[in-house]
């Protein structure tokens, strides 16, 4: 049947066909997460130079430590300052100079972090309890604050060369 529609098209072989429909643009990739958040670059960082794993890392806390906005007390011995903080994978511990050590779960990995400035290095010992030994947490100075609070602006090399009397400080 031929119809007579003005507003038909011819069909012909030269008719460009319509453009296909562009293809869907690609997602975008995924954002690569901070070595903090990437389990594999954490690993690798906790790796020390000569190829020992790091697998518990500790930083001392001389300050009153604060948590929730209370400050954290030992139970033991009522002690307010001056602490061990271990960082075991992910769970997280404080340990007092009486040796009494105890998980805290309101503290997190990316804290323990903040507390050391993102350094994985420093002294690296065989065990905890060796690493309590070596820095007076092992019950030792139970009762004693050995790490006075720093004052800000506080510079320990001017103050060392003053009391050994070095000249040139």
């Amino acid at each position: 049947m031929i119809h007579s529609h003005t507003d038909q098209q011819p069909r012909t072989t030269t008719q460009q066909p319509a453009p296909a429909p562009a293809p869907a643009p690609a997602p975008a990739p995924a954002p690569v997460p901070a070595s903090g958040g990437d389990p594999l670059l954490r690993l690798q960082q906790e790796i020390h130079p000569d190829g020992v794993r790091i697998r518990i890392r500790s930083v001392d806390h001389p300050e009153e430590l604060f948590i929730t906005g209370l400050v954290v007390m030992c139970p033991n011995c009522s002690a307010r300052r001056d602490w061990m903080i271990i960082c075991d994978g992910n769970q997280i511990s404080i340990r007092c100079r009486c040796a009494h050590q105890w998980p805290e779960p309101e503290l997190t990995r990316a804290d323990f972090d903040v507390m050391t400035g993102g350094s994985t290095t420093g002294p690296v010992y065989p065990s905890l309890e060796d690493a309590a030994r070596a820095t007076g947490f092992d019950g030792a100075f139970t009762g004693m604050y050995l790490n006075e609070p720093r004052p800000q602006g506080w510079d320990v090399s001017g103050i060392l060369c003053k009391s050994v009397g070095v000249i040139g400080c």
